[in-house]
């Protein structure tokens, strides 16, 4: 009886094999980007990951980046601002505003909706910069001609009109006085209301975070102004722009008690950290393990670091631009440090390739180095490690920044061997392979080992792991320890489609070893069971 219906298994599976042959696995090609935004390891908030800063790039050049981008592990995009502006061409036009807007050269209000749309599916946010402290127009208070006329009929009400400042140290003046640009009445309900009715539909476009450009300039609720109090009812995420101090020439307790308040309503970024981190990467000097704002109190998940700026990188020299002539790779091995730190968020800048301050224009899509392997390896440790503890190790030969279960290692010399200390033994005992260079490390309970390649970054996490069993029994189907009919008729039913609630591991149903899962695959378990061919490997435990 059992020759009977083997058989006639097998006479169907003649019939069968004319058919195209069916694998039941599903290639990544073929999954739509709908599907496959849990395959990129992005995390689902914007303060657990790192931000991509798209600096000048058109929404239409951004949109069509987004699958590099999610690859390379960035949870966020940040675009330049999208109001209408005064002057054209070159970048700094996009800070002075003459509306709130949205729409521009870079994109349309529609465009905006549908990069939104598109991000989504990979798992991407969207963060805007939005121009919020003054409008176009010149140092003295005078409004340029393209600014709307409901600010022209209204200058003794919507803007302070105290003229430049004086003394930039000096809190009042930096929230009260002209920065170049006539300086908006923040405290005005109108003009809170106008800003506050913009990033509303900024949201409803599906933007999923704010970036405020000059927010230091924007005073607090406990200095009469309630503009953050309610920006901060709108559900996002939210940082803002805080160069250098609130403060810089106030005391300590002064600034203190600031960015502690700024940090009640949004994000704050850290440019006195992250200029100190970036060089002590550049000098090979003593590193600080510590953020100034984290110093002072604020969590990590509210602060901003970045390695280069678009201020930092477009300004002349003389002018802020200080980073513009550093190595690339210098850069990298900053940002390194910062992004695997816990909690924070790390910008990346992605560099116009123009570098003069008057040849940098917007529109112009900027360098696709983020792609890179390190920076795609730091960022994807980032995203592995969100909620895991960290150590920061500086010594005079080597960066380390440790977290439970891996290590980003930055050596002040670039392709050379390193022992880490492995404090605390944060990084479990085993052999790991590094995602940048591919060289092996090997951890102990003290140290961690190994080579770092040309980058001079190594990212290590996820031991390499020994089976410690047998993963099945090659044919057994249906996981009861023996190959038998049943196992025959399962495999065919599965790759015939008619059985969809049934999973199995490929190893154990490419009995034929060809890569493949195919009736051919029933065929050998079907001739191995009638004797006809005694099949190597069939019935044996997989090792």
């Amino acid at each position: 009886m059992k020759r009977r219906i083997i058989s006639l298994l097998l006479a169907l599976c003649m019939v069968t094999m004319g058919m195209a042959s069916v694998g039941f696995t599903v290639s990544a090609q073929d999954v739509g980007a709908a599907s496959t935004a849990e395959d990129y390891g992005l995390p689902q908030n914007c303060k657990d990951g790192n931000i991509l800063h798209c600096f000048n790039w058109t929404l239409s050049q951004i949109k069509a980046e987004l699958p590099n981008i999610a690859a390379a592990g960035f949870t966020s995009v940040q675009t330049s601002p999208l109001q209408p502006h005064d002057g054209s061409s070159h970048w700094y036009w996009l800070y002075q505003p003459t509306k709130f807007t949205v729409g521009n050269e870079l994109g349309s209000y529609n465009d905006l909706k549908s990069l939104c749309t598109e991000a989504h599916k990979y798992g991407v946010k969207i963060i805007v910069d939005v121009v919020a402290n003054h409008v176009a127009g010149s140092d003295n208070g005078n409004l340029a001609n393209a600014v709307d006329s409901v600010f022209k009929n209204n200058k003794s009400t919507y803007f302070h009109n105290l003229g430049a400042r004086g003394n930039a140290d000096d809190r009042y003046s930096t929230t009260q006085k002209n920065i170049g640009m006539p300086d908006l009445n923040s405290e005005n309900t109108a003009i809170q209301n106008m800003v506050y009715n913009m990033v509303v539909n900024l949201k409803n476009a599906g933007v999923d975070g704010i970036r405020w450009d000059a927010a230091k300039h924007i005073a607090l609720p406990s200095e009469n102004c309630a503009f953050w109090s309610k920006m901060a009812q709108i559900d996002m995420y939210q940082y803002g722009e805080i160069l250098g101090s609130p403060a810089d020439g106030a005391t300590t307790a002064q600034n203190t008690a600031w960015i502690d308040e700024y940090a009640q309503y949004i994000g704050v970024s850290d440019t006195v950290y992250s200029a100190a981190l970036m060089s002590a990467v550049r000098d090979g000097t003593t590193y600080k393990t510590t953020g100034n704002w984290n110093k002072k109190g604020v969590d990590s998940g509210k602060i901003v670091n970045w390695s280069e700026s678009h201020d930092s990188y477009s300004n002349e020299t003389n002018s802020g631009g200080w980073t513009k002539n550093l190595n690339q790779n210098v850069v990298d091995k900053a940002y390194a440090l910062l992004a695997a730190r816990a909690d924070s968020q790390t910008l990346y800048l992605s560099r116009p390739f123009q570098t003069a301050h008057q040849s940098i224009n917007y529109g112009v899509k900027g360098s696709t180095h983020f792609t890179s392997t390190e920076i795609t390896a730091v960022n994807q440790f980032h995203n592995a490690m969100v909620g895991k503890d960290e150590k920061v190790i500086g010594t005079s030969k080597h960066f380390a920044v440790l977290r439970t279960g891996g290590a980003v290692i930055v050596p002040k010399t670039n392709d050379t061997d390193v022992t880490v200390n492995n404090t605390n033994t944060m990084v479990p005992v085993g052999t790991y392979v590094d995602k940048v260079s591919g060289s092996t490390f090997t951890v102990t309970e003290k140290t961690i080992t190994g080579h770092v390649g040309s980058t001079g970054i190594a990212a290590i996490y996820g031991k390499e792991e020994q089976p410690t069993e047998p993963a099945g029994i090659l044919g057994d189907i249906d996981g009861d320890e023996e190959v038998t009919i049943v196992d025959a008729t399962l495999l065919q039913r599965l790759v015939a489609d008619i059985e969809n609630s049934y999973t199995v591991s490929d190893r154990i149903a490419d009995v034929d070893g060809d890569g493949e899962v195919t009736i051919f695959d029933v065929t050998f378990i079907q001739r191995w069971l009638a004797g006809i061919a005694s099949i190597d490997g069939i019935g044996k435990p997989i090792t």
